[in-house]
Protein backbone atom coordinates (compact mmCIF):
# COMPACT_ATOMS: atom_id res chain seq x y z
CA UNK A 1 0.00 0.00 0.00
CA UNK A 2 1.39 3.41 -0.96
CA UNK A 3 0.45 6.79 0.39
CA UNK A 4 -0.56 9.32 -2.28
CA UNK A 5 0.39 12.95 -1.62
CA UNK A 6 -2.49 15.38 -1.30
CA UNK A 7 -1.71 18.77 -2.78
CA UNK A 8 -4.49 21.29 -3.13
CA UNK A 9 -4.26 24.61 -4.89
CA UNK A 10 -5.28 27.92 -3.35
CA UNK A 11 -8.37 27.95 -5.60
CA UNK A 12 -9.41 24.54 -4.27
CA UNK A 13 -8.82 25.64 -0.66
CA UNK A 14 -10.87 28.83 -1.16
CA UNK A 15 -13.70 26.88 -2.80
CA UNK A 16 -13.77 24.41 0.11
CA UNK A 17 -13.82 27.27 2.62
CA UNK A 18 -16.65 29.12 0.85
CA UNK A 19 -18.87 26.05 0.49
CA UNK A 20 -18.33 25.10 4.14
CA UNK A 21 -16.35 21.92 3.50
CA UNK A 22 -13.36 23.43 5.31
CA UNK A 23 -13.47 25.39 8.55
CA UNK A 24 -9.74 26.16 8.67
CA UNK A 25 -8.26 29.62 8.16
CA UNK A 26 -5.93 29.71 5.16
CA UNK A 27 -3.59 32.13 6.95
CA UNK A 28 -3.15 30.71 10.44
CA UNK A 29 -5.01 27.36 10.49
CA UNK A 30 -7.50 28.25 13.23
CA UNK A 31 -11.26 27.74 12.99
CA UNK A 32 -13.19 30.42 11.06
CA UNK A 33 -16.57 32.03 11.69
CA UNK A 34 -19.25 32.32 9.01
CA UNK A 35 -21.04 35.63 9.67
CA UNK A 36 -23.09 38.16 7.64
CA UNK A 37 -21.92 37.14 4.18
CA UNK A 38 -18.28 36.90 5.22
CA UNK A 39 -15.89 34.32 6.57
CA UNK A 40 -13.61 35.67 9.29
CA UNK A 41 -10.85 34.34 11.50
CA UNK A 42 -10.95 35.63 15.09
CA UNK A 43 -7.29 34.69 15.62
CA UNK A 44 -5.48 36.48 12.77
CA UNK A 45 -8.39 38.78 11.79
CA UNK A 46 -8.34 37.77 8.09
CA UNK A 47 -11.68 38.21 6.31
CA UNK A 48 -13.00 36.64 3.13
CA UNK A 49 -16.05 38.49 1.79
CA UNK A 50 -17.94 38.65 -1.49
CA UNK A 51 -18.02 42.00 -3.21
CA UNK A 52 -15.74 44.93 -2.69
CA UNK A 53 -16.99 46.12 0.68
CA UNK A 54 -16.38 44.19 3.85
CA UNK A 55 -19.39 44.16 6.17
CA UNK A 56 -18.73 45.57 9.65
CA UNK A 57 -17.88 42.61 11.87
CA UNK A 58 -17.27 42.37 15.58
CA UNK A 59 -15.06 39.36 16.09
CA UNK A 60 -14.75 37.85 19.54
CA UNK A 61 -11.57 38.64 21.43
CA UNK A 62 -9.01 35.86 21.59
CA UNK A 63 -7.59 37.14 24.91
CA UNK A 64 -8.40 35.05 27.95
CA UNK A 65 -8.55 36.26 31.52
CA UNK A 66 -6.63 34.55 34.23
Amino acid sequence: MTVAPLNRTLDQELAALVRGASLECLVCGEFVLHTRGAIACPECRSILARGREVPPLELPSVAQAG
